[in-house]
């Protein structure tokens, strides 16, 4: 339930915001109400003492006369006992408060006093007296929460403008002890309802408790944010000490007017909270201003220094005004009912939301100064043109009621106005238009050179293209001079800098761990937050790489998004004026960033689009030159029956076999494999089948023409690259095979029912120079029967996989051609071949497929 409230109150921050202020203005308005109306003290300029005669019965004594005051006037004097006040007896100061209370400003109540054992009847001028330190804290609440609003209202997300607000809501809800000022001495409406009296005490206690926290934490943030807010202590402290100190108040406040414990006597209760409390906020607003006097000496420039100095004398007077007020007034005035003078300085607290409003208004602080006076000249201009308009409906009317009578006077103001109601909107559109270009110059160039380019952007053709027009927006024209442009390097979870104006660290990246970037602005998205991220923010977001941020000057960051789906980032420094962008110009920003990712995303489909055209091309070329060089006749040699086959992948391999006779009775069986795929395999391809047919026509050894091929081929081959390859010598004379394997698979003989896997050692051509590789290379000489059944073949047979991702493997290729061993040879691989394919299934084909079987009859 709490939660679905919650995100109601999100998706709606704007409205709600003008809900809550309107509450706290009404709230404002009714602490105003009680201080003069409701709890206002009536005051003759003296103090009474009520004191314990016996037992039973206590009497009210005058104390501390002014001299000149009323009472003083109407010779009354120190240490002299009030006996009734209009005619009603007064033993104690409940009711004598309560006597006096009713008799007007200005009107005279008639005292009967004792003094030593005679009494006496006098009048005496009736003073009212207001509670100032109730009406300092409620202005300064009520102030603050109107300019509050205004500096929330401008950015809705700003951690500083929230934390700013908040002491507004704070000290207004904390003003409400005016409410219950005075206690049972004056016909107070809140005591008589438990219910009422309960929430205004609650709601009390909750200011009391956070604004002195709430304070310490904004002049964290403000003017410059302070490391400390990072330190997990600092953020514990704020969390948890103000809600400890609000759950011992709440306990204490239920035992006392609840359980109504006998010793815990109320008036004692409320005396200890009054002044811790008051002790609590004091110390709140005196290390808010030491912070604001670190900060004030922290800030380089004079023209940061004037934009805070007004509002740190400011401080400085009101904090002075209050040690005095609580200090030294009391000392000097001796009590407040003879001398309120000395205590009005308190109510120069109420300067500091004052001095805000100024300095936001002139400095453009915490980017409330173009809203307030947009809001100002904006709404002049409407209410002028107005006004005009309204004027001129009178007028005209007039004119035309006087000149065809008063008949049709209704219908005819009726339609007159309708007509200027028409024109209206347009001319203050336009008038509101002019104003722009005159006072706003910035803003409108900016409003109109984004607009322009959201428009023109999708026009824009080509990866690089895009970036550099969106670059000379920001930089040339915005004249913008730290600015940068991030894109997402999705293999490595990173943002990595592209384009950037002002930025030192041409190579800086942004790491984006555990996706915090894509869940922060999806959450965002999904509450109807403006998708910005603001410096205050940075820390949260980016880490150690925040300080970078901030070292190159960065405010403001926009994201690039395709359908919630993260593809970048736009970094901003200050505009040309010098202020960050206002909520206005980020709706711009986004509007702009949002068709800059679209035509970032359009123009990468398309080259990626291109890439494959070319990548198909190549490979296209890749199996051409790959069919080419396959054989395309076999060897006629008396006995021997020879097939051979080769199945591409869908992408180009470098699989090559080829049958070299080199005389009538020998011939050669050549099986390799190019790692790597494309043009560049079939360029190997080609190149090792030049030389093995070179070397074969030489009539050297399987071996010694490897060794050849790996020496030539070492220097000429890419180091990530290499080559795997198996010849065999086959010689039906002298009924001898020599075979050699260079890393390749191995060679399968069948005999007489039975199968034998021939795998000399040797590690693949073009891995080691020379040495090592000769070392490794071994050739095996075997006999040659009849019935003699030989398969050569590539990996991409055993590997085959199928839907389980079971491979295939050397058994399953030995039993089938087993069991087909008496065809031919052309048979038997269309048999191995078709057994291939019913046991891949659906599954793609990943490697090309080769297979020689060579039979002796």
């Amino acid at each position: 339930m709490l939660k679905t409230i919650k995100d109601i109150v999100i998706k709606n921050r704007r409205n709600s915001v003008i809900l809550l202020t309107t509450l706290l203005v009404i709230v404002g308005l009714i602490n105003f109400y009680f201080i003069f109306e409701v709890t206002t003290q009536s005051n003759d300029e003296c103090l009474w003492v009520q004191k314990k005669i016996n037992k039973d019965s206590t009497e009210v004594f005058i104390d501390k006369v002014k001299e000149g005051g009323v009472t003083w006037i109407a010779g009354i004097r120190n240490g002299d006992r009030l006996i009734k006040i209009n005619g009603v007896t007064i033993d104690n100061l409940i009711t004598a408060t309560k006597v006096l209370d009713s008799v007007p400003k200005g009107d005279y109540a008639t005292y009967l006093i004792g003094r030593n054992n005679t009494t006496f009847e006098t009048k005496v001028l009736v003073k009212k007296l207001i509670n100032l330190f109730g009406f300092s804290y409620a202005l300064l609440g009520f102030i603050w929460i109107i300019v509050g609003f205004i500096v929330v209202m401008a950015k809705l997300d700003g951690k500083t403008q929230n934390a700013f607000y908040n002491i507004g809501f704070f000290a207004t809800l904390f003003a409400l002890s005016n409410l219950f000022y005075r206690g049972p001495s004056v016909q107070n409406p809140i005591f008589s309802n438990i219910f009422v009296f309960s929430i205004v005490v609650i709601a009390f206690l909750i200011g009391a408790t956070y604004l002195p926290f709430q304070i310490v934490k904004f002049f964290n943030l403000f003017p410059v944010r302070n490391k400390i807010n990072d330190k997990k202590w600092y953020k514990n402290t704020l969390k948890y000490a103000p809600l400890t100190i609000l759950g011992l108040s709440f306990v204490i406040f239920f035992v006392v007017f609840f359980l109504k414990l006998n010793f815990l006597k109320p008036e004692y209760v409320v005396i200890v909270g009054n002044n811790l409390f008051l002790i609590l906020n004091v110390g709140g607003y005196i290390i808010g201003l030491v912070l604001l006097f670190i900060s004030y000496s922290r800030m380089d420039t004079k023209q940061e220094r004037n934009s805070i100095f007004v509002i740190l004398i400011a401080y400085v007077v009101g904090v002075a005004a209050l040690l005095f007020t609580y200090t030294l007034a009391g000392v000097i005035a001796g009590t407040i009912f003879n001398n309120p003078i000395y205590f009005t300085p308190i109510i120069l607290i109420s300067l500091l939301p004052v001095a805000f409003g100024y300095s936001i208004f002139k400095y453009s602080l915490m980017d409330v100064s173009d809203v307030l006076k947009n809001a100002i000249f904006y709404g002049t201009a409407t209410l002028s043109i107005a006004a005009v308009y309204f004027l001129l409906i009178y007028v005209i009317g007039q004119g035309v009621s006087s000149a065809i009578g008063t008949e049709y006077q209704g219908l005819i103001a009726g339609l007159i106005f309708i007509i200027f109601a028409i024109i209206f909107q347009s001319a203050k559109d336009k008038f509101q238009n002019l104003i722009t270009i005159k006072f706003y110059p910035e803003q409108f160039a900016f409003h109109n050179i984004l607009l322009k380019f959201s428009n023109d952007i999708t026009t824009v053709v080509g990866f690089d293209n895009i970036l550099d027009t969106t670059e000379e927006i920001f930089v040339n024209l915005l004249k913008l001079k730290h600015f940068g442009i991030f894109l997402k390097n999705e293999k490595k979870q990173v943002f990595e800098l592209v384009r950037s104006e002002g930025i030192f660290l041409s190579n800086m990246k942004l790491h984006n761990n555990q996706h915090k970037l894509d869940n922060y602005f999806q959450n965002k998205a999904a509450t109807n937050k403006k998708l910005v991220i603001y410096r205050e923010e940075f820390k949260e977001l980016f880490g150690e790489e925040a300080d970078l941020l901030i070292e190159e000057h960065i405010y403001t960051i926009i994201p690039l998004l395709i359908k919630s789906r993260l593809i970048g980032l736009l970094v901003f420094g200050l505009k040309f004026s010098g202020s960050q962008f206002a909520d206005k110009e980020i709706e711009l920003l986004n509007a702009a960033a949002n068709q800059t990712a679209i035509s970032i995303e359009n123009a990468r489909l398309y080259e990626s689009e291109a890439e494959k055209i070319k990548l198909e091309k190549e490979f296209d070329n890749a199996r051409k030159i790959q069919e080419s060089l396959l054989p395309k006749t076999v060897p006629h040699i008396p006995g021997i029956d020879i097939c051979g086959k080769m199945i591409p992948a869908m992408q180009i391999g470098g699989d090559y076999y080829d049958f070299i006779q080199v005389s009538q009775n020998e011939f050669f069986i050549v099986i390799a494999d190019v790692s790597g795929k494309g043009l560049s395999a079939s360029f190997y391809m080609s190149k090792i089948q030049t030389m093995v047919r070179l070397y074969c026509a030489q009539l050297k050894s399987p071996k010694e023409i490897l060794c050849e091929i790996n020496s030539q081929l070492f220097n000429n081959i890419e180091r990530n690259n290499f080559i795997t390859l198996s010849l065999a010598l086959f010689d039906t004379e002298k009924k001898k095979i020599q075979i050699c394997r260079a890393g390749h698979t191995p060679m399968i003989l069948f005999r007489e029912g039975q199968h034998f896997v021939v795998q000399p050692s040797g590690i693949g051509l073009g891995l080691e120079k020379g040495n090592i590789f000769e070392a490794t290379l071994e050739e095996e000489l075997m006999d040659m029967k009849r019935g003699d059944l030989y398969c050569f073949f590539s990996d991409g047979v055993t590997e085959n996989m199928n839907n389980q991702k079971e491979l295939y493997g050397i058994k399953n290729l030995q039993n089938i051609i087993l069991q087909n061993y008496s065809l031919s040879s052309a048979a038997i691989t269309n048999r191995v071949i078709q057994n291939l394919e019913n046991f891949r299934g659906t599954t793609t084909q990943f490697d090309d497929i080769t297979l020689i079987v060579v039979k002796y009859t």
